[in-house]
């Protein structure tokens, strides 16, 4: 039985990376030093593999082929390397990724298996905070949080406690540390790009860090666009990691709502 040692969800934008025009420095030193905390707490769980559960931009998967789950399998996940974010090969831990994906199946959860899955800024900025001076096999996984039909609430949840069954089962890897990432609110590619729902925000991850996932699981997922943006329906990766991690609360590092980012920005450690 493997352990899960460290757990967390974060806000991603690559404007995190580009710093553009207009930031709040001291806003964005507190982004900074959150995951300057968070990539301390990693290191020093001593994980065998890092779990981040993310989306994709049209980078890797298209309107051709939109799965709702998809892992990434394989030794090697190359990154994309677009919007500022490094161009960068990340290993990761063949017989991992297809043990995971085997047992996600016999759950019942027809996840795809992606060899070598190309990463774009939603898993390559995180990790550029998250592993800036470290280097740990990675499983990538894909949660389809942009293209209608979307997966419900209660199925992320459902999907990522039979991810933490999966992990807590398999012998490949002994120590796990799973990160979430996304939201919260923002719009991309839309005529309401650079606001930011405060309200929102506080209300979610005052839900989060108490652990009533129950309470997020029922949020109208159209309401939560409307309200929110499109980008807050990456929410659904953060139900997956504190589902996965059977986490019990949480504790907030960081909010900001950075205007020049066009991003509410958060980022909670989790318990259990």
């Amino acid at each position: 039985m493997a352990d899960i040692v460290w757990k967390s969800c974060v806000s991603h934008t690559a404007a995190m990376l580009r710093m553009p025009q207009g930031t709040d420095e001291a806003q964005a030193n507190r982004v900074f030093q959150a995951f300057t905390h968070l990539r301390e707490t990693l290191k020093a769980s001593r994980p065998d593999v890092l779990v981040i559960i993310a989306t994709d931009h049209m980078m890797t998967f298209s309107y051709e082929a939109v799965p709702v789950f998809a892992i990434g399998t394989g030794a090697a996940f190359p990154s994309w390397g677009e919007a500022g974010t490094p161009d960068r090969t990340f290993k990761g831990i063949d017989a991992f990724g297809d043990d995971v994906v085997k047992r996600l199946i016999d759950s019942e959860f027809d996840v795809v298996s992606v060899a070598e899955m190309k990463l774009d800024h939603a898993f390559g900025c995180p990790l550029s905070f998250l592993m800036k001076d470290i280097d740990i096999p990675l499983l990538p996984i894909y949660v389809n949080c942009t293209v209608p039909p979307l997966p419900s609430h209660a199925r992320c949840r459902a999907f990522g406690k039979a991810l933490g069954q999966a992990l807590r089962a398999q012998s490949v890897a002994s120590r796990i540390a799973i990160v979430g990432t996304g939201g919260i609110s923002h719009w991309v590619g839309l005529p309401q790009t650079g606001l930011i729902n405060e309200t929102f925000d506080q209300d979610f991850l005052r839900l989060f860090e108490a652990g009533e996932l129950d309470a997020i699981v029922d949020f109208d997922s159209d309401k939560v666009i409307a309200e929110a943006g499109n980008g807050a329906a990456e929410i659904r990766n953060w139900l997956i990691a504190a589902a996965a991690a059977q986490a019990s609360k949480g504790t907030r590092l960081a909010y900001e709502p950075v205007s020049a980012w066009k991003t509410g920005i958060g980022l909670v450690e989790l318990s259990s």
